[in-house]
């Protein structure tokens, strides 16, 4: 990434109430992606892990397949929006244009724009089959993760992607305002990686079926959440054989999708 020419901009900003008292509030940023010159999408996001976000979100839209296939990344900023200017591989341009699709403004629903229910509900290869991890382990995940929440201990109102081996530590944190943006720059810091994490993914928001797609993208075979999923996520994360698994607060793991039956130890 050339950042030389970059003007970064605050992650939060004081904010005072109409009764006079301040408080931090996170900033939220519109940050627009040109591929090769050309517009792609204009995404809401918390102006913090810009790069790996940008990897990330490539990777889980299928435009990419591996971070090298980003031959330059710049950012510059027109006030208080953000430019991403990407350039990609050829073998990654033409696919591209191709399938191209208008993502504008899209913040909340990943397949809002889609024109058709075939983009809607790609068929995507099968995951490999992956051991369930130990849900006696699971149960303590929640006490370990406000330290990597640092925006949302000051802030609120973020979400939150961890990268969590198997045996329970969290080795990575990111924070966005937007769930699928959360989850982009967490793929994204994967990727980015000499050698490649393995592990499991825990996600604070609720999982829906685009958060199960960007999984089986990025290859990741299990998904830990703390708010339930919705029914047609369940449905395809047993089609794809992702381990998909609901931490409740204060009651046990509830595993809804599983790949393979034995469990690690």
């Amino acid at each position: 990434m050339d950042d030389a020419r970059f003007e970064p901009l605050p992650p939060s900003h004081g904010v005072r109430t109409l009764a006079g008292t301040e408080h931090t509030l996170a900033n939220e940023v519109p940050l627009a992606i040109t591929i090769n010159g050309v517009n792609h999408a204009v995404m809401m996001v918390s102006p913090v892990q810009l790069d790996a976000f940008i990897t990330g979100f490539l990777l889980s839209e299928g435009i990419i397949a591996h971070h090298r296939d980003i031959h330059d990344l710049e950012f510059s900023r027109e006030h208080n929006a953000l430019i991403a200017a990407v350039t990609l591989a050829n073998r990654c341009h033409q696919p591209w244009l191709q399938q191209k699709r208008s993502l504008a403004g899209r913040s909340g629903c990943g397949i809002c724009g889609l024109e058709s229910l075939q983009a809607a509900l790609p068929e995507l290869p099968e995951l490999p089959e992956t051991p369930l991890p130990d849900t006696h382990m699971l149960a303590s995940l929640r006490d370990q993760l406000r330290p990597w929440q640092p925006l949302n201990r000051d802030c609120g109102a973020l979400h939150a992607a961890f990268f969590v081996d198997y045996q329970g530590n969290i080795h990575h944190a990111s924070e966005d305002v937007g769930r699928h943006n959360a989850l982009d720059k967490l793929l994204g810091w994967q990727h980015q990686q000499s050698e490649r994490p393995e592990g499991m993914v825990l996600l604070t928001s609720r999982c829906s079926i685009e958060l199960v797609q960007k999984m089986v993208r990025s290859h990741n075979p299990t998904l830990l959440t703390l708010s339930a999923p919705t029914q047609l996520a369940v449905e395809q994360a047993r089609h794809y054989r992702l381990n998909l698994i609901h931490l409740p607060y204060q009651q046990s793991p509830r595993v809804y999708a599983a790949s393979a039956h034995s469990q690690l130890k």
